[in-house]
């Protein structure tokens, strides 16, 4: 009987092991992270967010953030995802800075985990901000409706609604 019970034990510490791989619940930038912008190239503007040595990125067309008060809330200018515009989570295997995405020369940083939107759309609601009635800066709120991220594990995170963060550009 003790041999049933400790060969039992045994099979259950092996089927119950973890085999290692790095899975991810749920993407959390929304709280602390700042959304941050980078030059604007070939027609795309660069967004992230950085939260020690994870990272959300959304590329999207510039026509997407544009100096123009939306109609109304209900109303959004949209791309979808995995098309004009598309967005990653990274993990890093250190802390980084913007200089990762701002920089010139290419960073030897090695990315541990990735997950890539495969769907979704991105939903941009921009407001004028008044300083004495006069229009100073726009505000650009982003959310992500729809998202699914598939992971380079093969895992899927999904969302309904994903806010992805505000950034301001000043008037022209």
């Amino acid at each position: 009987m003790k041999k049933i019970v400790f060969l039992f034990l045994i099979t259950c510490t092996f089927f119950s092991c973890d085999d290692g791989d790095l899975t991810l619940e749920e993407i959390d930038l929304t709280t602390d992270a700042v959304v941050q912008a980078c030059v604007e190239e070939a027609g795309v503007t660069l967004l992230f967010k950085i939260n020690g040595a994870e990272t959300l990125i959304l590329e999207v067309p510039n026509d997407l953030i544009i100096n123009e008060a939306t109609e109304d809330a209900d109303t959004p200018r949209v791309e979808e995802l995995n098309g004009a515009a598309n967005c990653y989570y990274r993990s890093f295997d250190t802390n980084i800075t913007s200089s990762y995405f701002c920089d010139e020369l290419p960073s030897d940083i090695a990315v541990v985990l990735e997950y890539t939107a495969a769907s979704g759309d991105v939903e941009v609601i921009t407001t004028e901000v008044l300083v004495d009635g006069v229009v100073t800066e726009y505000q650009h709120t982003i959310l992500l409706t729809n998202v699914v991220f598939t992971g380079t594990n093969g895992q899927d995170v999904r969302y309904n609604e994903f806010p992805y963060g505000t950034i301001e550009t000043p008037a022209e």
